[in-house]
């Protein structure tokens, strides 16, 4: 298993007690790829934590811990979740209880949200749903979402692992190029992460802004695959939306369309900015 993080030391801490209640077997692993600036990740029993820092992308990060590990075989499988999630205690045996067909180069689980934050922004996350292996960020028949994505190694190594030098995209992009390479994509439902949504306006947006230039990103590399969302006909429609609701005393989604709104001008912005990693 493979975990970028950046981040503070108690969210360090959250992830390493998460990582401690997952079931292994010989020769499984997990490597922590900690990415932050002066590296606040400190080892744990049966986790390893590799430095990554020549650049501030998640996608590198990856890269960096599948060199370190210990296990190379072309038959093993690489597994990448998120520091925001929390995995089942199975997941790796609920990836692999059916043996996937030689062509599968990748299985995608599913990611849940946290049913236990009540927040007003992970409610909306959650009813907007934010990371859905089908219906949320990453949408394309051909994508999925490394928050809880695992890769067959021989096919990681054939693409050459994630692109670098990125904040947001690669997970699409690196599944455009397992099926372009002829690899398949299945989804695994019964393994499952927890998300834990964003509870900060301006987080929420900031990652919204960064998933605008990804797309952008993503447009430019494979053209007509993501292009700008429509930002004055959205803007009309929340409008609209939010004033019904609150006519009809629905004040919980007229807000979620207020947050809308801003979520579209976000992506708009974000769409117009560079997605190259520090």
């Amino acid at each position: 298993m493979v975990v970028p993080f950046r981040g503070d030391a108690v969210a360090a801490e959250r992830l390493m007690e998460s990582l401690g209640r997952l079931e292994l077997e010989p020769p499984d692993e997990i490597i922590v790829s900690d990415n932050s600036d002066g590296g606040v990740v400190v080892e744990g029993s049966g986790v390893r934590v590799v430095r990554a820092t020549m650049e501030r992308s998640s996608y590198y990060a990856r890269n960096a811990a599948v060199a370190a590990a210990t296990t190379r075989e072309s038959d093993r499988w690489l597994l990448f979740t998120d520091a925001d999630c929390v995995p089942a205690p199975g997941l790796i045996r609920a990836y692999l209880a059916a043996e996937p067909d030689d062509d599968v180069g990748a299985l995608a689980g599913l990611v849940i949200a946290d049913f236990n934050q009540s927040h007003f922004l992970a409610r909306y996350a959650t009813d907007r749903g934010f990371l859905d292996q089908e219906a949320g960020v990453h949408t394309a028949e051909d994508a999925a979402a490394t928050a809880n994505l695992m890769v067959r190694r021989s096919a990681f190594d054939e693409i050459d692992g994630f692109e670098e030098g990125i904040r947001s995209g690669g997970d699409v992009d690196l599944c455009r190029r397992l099926v372009a390479a002829g690899w398949r994509i299945e989804r695994r439902p019964e393994a499952i992460v927890t998300h834990l949504h964003r509870e900060s306006l301006p987080d929420l947006l900031g990652a919204i802004a960064r998933y605008g230039s990804g797309a952008r990103w993503l447009n430019d590399r494979y053209p007509g695959s993501a292009p700008q969302w429509p930002l004055v006909p959205g803007l009309v429609g929340a409008a609209r939306d939010a004033a019904i609701n609150v006519a009809r005393f629905r004040f919980e989604e007229a807000a979620f369309r207020g947050v809308d709104a801003l979520g579209l001008v976000a992506h708009v912005v974000g769409y117009g900015r560079t997605n190259a990693a520090r």
